[in-house]
Parts: structure tokens; C-alpha cells; sequence
């Protein structure tokens, strides 16, 4: 659920089905607490250095009137993606980039969540989300819910990898609130790695006991890759939600997120709510 100072859930459209099926999780999550749903559309037109100023002018009058079409456009997808729940929720279109967009809508709205279809692909081009939602999730300050796949069943079963940070507990934490929430059960995964530092003696001693006063809570320990291993259990078990913590690492002059994270997000059979610290 949103965080308690927030009030939206902000979820981009691109008209693509993903869209659809991103909007339906969007409303599930709203129902947790009466949120807002703002539905985003982005468009961004530039002209090319070597046009005159008069057909920059008339291109950029076309454009204007083209993001009124959007608009227009953009309540009939919310209506055709949810039926009689389209009254509840907002949209907005903005001309910008669409990353830098959603960015900007995000504190804009107030939003607590993003929640945005991102393209499974298979074989190696799967090994790379849509460069939109991959900027979003690095970029984002607020958590990132990715989907691949329509809402076909309530969320019932949520999976949350672990390990001894602080990015983990706030996934944790996030985890609870929303078994909580949709009346689920909540399995927080540990992978002992080969040559990982940290691991837990006992993963049942590590789990705050408020977080398990909110949901039931189940632990699972594996070994072997993390990345792998995560990924596994939420094929092998059937998980309608995967959360996940995101440590960021400074590169160059920006963030990144760990290769885990990132790679979980890629190839996990479910939605993946990435949350940071």
C-alpha cells in the first residue's frame, strides 16, 4: 500500500495491453486503503535542428492538438481496461520524455507507487526490460511495481528474498503490510550463497515480531545463486507477487541497481514490486 503521506498510485500508459493489465493491478492496490489511481500518458515532440521557425511552429500547433487527443484517448483506454471502476480513477497526460515524465508525475501526485508493465521477452532479450522501465526503476524514489501479465487471480501468495540489510527489512516490512492487506501469506526467501558474507543461523529469529503480527509469515532458506534460486522458488510455487529490496550503487555520476534485483525483476513468472531503502 502506499506509504501514509501519499495518495496516489501513479501507473504510465502506453496504450499497450501491458497498460491494461498494469491499471487492473493498480486498482487492486488502491482498494487497500482508498487510494488514488492516476492514470499517466507521456508524449514528447522536438524538431529538428534544420527546420524553418514557421514549421516548427505549425508541427508544434499539430502536437498540442494531438495531446488533446490524447487525453480523450486516454480516458476511453481506463474505460475499456476497467468498465464501471474507470470513474475511479484520474488521469493526466504531460509533454515530456516518458521517464522523465513519470518521474516528475510521480512527485507531482504524491504517489506511493508506481505501477507499470514492463515486456517479457524470451531467450537474450529478455536479459533487458523496455529502457523505460529500466530507467524508472533505477531512477524512481518510490517503489516500482513491473507487470508482465494480466490480474487473473486476487494476490493470495507473496514471495520476499531476504538477506542482513536495511533494504530487505523495508521490503519485508512492505511485504507484511500488504499480506495484511490482501489477506495473504507471506514466504520470506533466504539464499545462502557460496561465497556470500552474510546468512542467517536461524531466519525465524530475524523477522520482526510486528511485521508478523500484521500477516502470516513462512521462512524458506536455499542455496545457490540468489538471483537463480529467487526465481526458481516463484516458478516452483505459484506467487501472485514477488518483493523485493533495492540496493543502489553509485556509478559514474548515477544510481544503479544490484545485479540481482535487476535480474529477478527481468525473469520472475510474477509481478515484482522492487522497493528501496
Amino acid at each position: 500500500m502506499p506509504n501514509d503521506e501519499t495518495e496516489a498510485i501513479l501507473c504510465p500508459i502506453d496504450f499497450s495491453d501491458l497498460s491494461a493489465y498494469a491499471l487492473r493491478y493498480a486498482r487492486q492496490l488502491a482498494k487497500c486503503n482508498g487510494a488514488k489511481v492516476t492514470a499517466l500518458h507521456t508524449a514528447w515532440w522536438e524538431a529538428p535542428a534544420y527546420f524553418t521557425q514557421a514549421r516548427v511552429e505549425v508541427l508544434g500547433n499539430e502536437f498540442r492538438e494531438a495531446l488533446g487527443e490524447a487525453e480523450r484517448s486516454l480516458r476511453e483506454f481506463v474505460r475499456s481496461a476497467l468498465g464501471a471502476a474507470a470513474g475511479e480513477i484520474e488521469t493526466l497526460v504531460r509533454e515530456a520524455l516518458p521517464a522523465d515524465g513519470i518521474r516528475q508525475a510521480a512527485v507531482e501526485t504524491r504517489a506511493g507507487f508506481i505501477v507499470m508493465g514492463t515486456h517479457g521477452r524470451n531467450g537474450w532479450n529478455r536479459w533487458t526490460l523496455g529502457s523505460v522501465a529500466e530507467r524508472v526503476l533505477q531512477e524512481s524514489t518510490v517503489p516500482v511495481f513491473t507487470v508482465r501479465h494480466d490480474l487473473v487471480q486476487p494476490i493470495r501468495q507473496i514471495l520476499c528474498p531476504v538477506s542482513d540489510t536495511a533494504e530487505s527489512q523495508h521490503a519485508l516490512a512492505m511485504a507484511a503490510r500488504l499480506g495484511n492487506c490482501f489477506d495473504a501469506t507471506v514466504t520470506a526467501l533466504h539464499v545462502n550463497e557460496p561465497h556470500g558474507a552474510a546468512t542467517f543461523a536461524n531466519l525465524c529469529t530475524w523477522i520482526p515480531a510486528e511485521q508478523r503480527s500484521r500477516c502470516q509469515i513462512r521462512e524458506l532458506l536455499r542455496h545457490g545463486n540468489a538471483a537463480e534460486e529467487i526465481v526458481k522458488v516463484a516458478f516452483q510455487e505459484n506467487y501472485d507477487l514477488l518483493v523485493i529490496g533495492a540496493a543502489r550503487r553509485r556509478f559514474f555520476d548515477g544510481m544503479v541497481l544490484g545485479t540481482t534485483t535487476l535480474r529477478v525483476v527481468r525473469h520472475a513468472p510474477c509481478p515484482v514490486l522492487t522497493v528501496g531503502s
